[in-house]
């Protein structure tokens, strides 16, 4: 069986070390109001005060274009709506997330467990797309694939790929991102027109990072936490592989080069459009650093 590296369409990615670490809230609003009113009490005794509130934001809406969503809530299901079919493979289960509830998160150990997602016809882009992933890593002495969009099988026809750890590069964060025009019946390798990048950060072990990349018309942009750290556009490429037997595989690559993740992933998303400045700060802002932090205990959803 030919060796496919991840190297022939995955290129390195170290992220720039940074210090923007907000604290984890659930359904944060980055847009307060208020208004200022004032009370008559008694007829007599005026007081004006300032009322503080939230309103939501009218360019923040995380349904519109979403293919797949993997919330991970007490199962494996596609909560997008679309309903495509998931299935776990060698062994694979969930166990507790960031925030300690158990069962809300996928977790391996990097034996090869992964989950599939097979397309049921409802997983369509061309010109655009975006990916956002809550990641955290527990290795980077082995190389490892965090999501990625390929036929599990035979490994051509890579769509995407996000992950860690490249040989002669290690401590690294990766991915990649090939054109149509590199066909179905391979897996991508001299593909003039595949998009890569690098910036110049080393995840910390037991941190998590929301990590989120866009492809729009033969460019590439990547977000750490929030943060545009590079943007790359390709030779000549303007729509996104996208090949009928591929599939999403959670946690790893293809079948004879799994590189599996050592670690968890938590609320995937994939959309067929570009998501606005406002979507990728919301979806930045429930992410945990460290996942010691605030975990009491293993706990259940009521």
């Amino acid at each position: 069986m030919k060796a496919k590296n991840i190297l022939a369409f995955a290129v390195s990615l170290a992220l720039g070390a940074i210090a923007l670490f907000p604290a984890c809230t659930k359904n944060s609003n980055p847009n307060p109001v208020h208004d200022t009113v004032t009370v008559t009490k008694h007829d007599t005794t005026q007081l004006t005060d300032t009322l503080y509130a939230s309103k939501p934001d009218p360019t923040v809406n995380l349904k519109k274009g979403l293919l797949l969503y993997l919330p991970f809530t007490g199962n494996i299901a596609d909560s997008s709506g679309n309903a495509n079919p998931t299935t776990a493979v060698n062994g694979a289960s969930l166990t507790n997330d960031e925030h300690g509830w158990a069962n809300n998160a996928f977790g391996s150990n990097g034996s090869n467990q992964v989950i599939l997602v097979t397309n049921n016809g409802s997983i369509q882009f061309d010109t655009a797309y975006s990916i956002s992933i809550d990641v955290m890593t527990m290795s980077l002495s082995v190389r490892q694939a965090f999501l990625s969009m390929i036929d599990y099988n035979t490994g051509n026809g890579p769509s995407f790929l996000l992950g860690a750890t490249t040989p002669g590069m290690t401590n690294l964060f990766n991915y990649g991102a090939n054109d149509i025009s590199a066909g179905c019946d391979n897996y991508g390798q001299t593909n003039v027109n595949k998009i890569s990048d690098t910036t110049t950060f080393t995840p910390t072990l037991g941190s998590w990072y929301n990590i989120i990349l866009i492809y729009h018309r033969g460019t590439a942009q990547l977000y750490l936490n929030g943060n545009l750290y590079h943007t790359k556009t390709s030779i000549g490429g303007t729509l996104a592989e996208l090949c009928p037997v591929s599939q999403i595989v959670v946690g790893g690559w293809w079948k004879n080069d799994v590189i599996n993740i050592n670690g968890k992933l938590d609320n995937i998303r994939l959309y067929n459009r570009v998501l606005t400045p406002h979507e990728i700060t919301t979806l930045a802002a429930n992410y945990q650093v460290n996942s010691n932090q605030v975990k009491p205990a293993i706990k259940t959803h009521s």
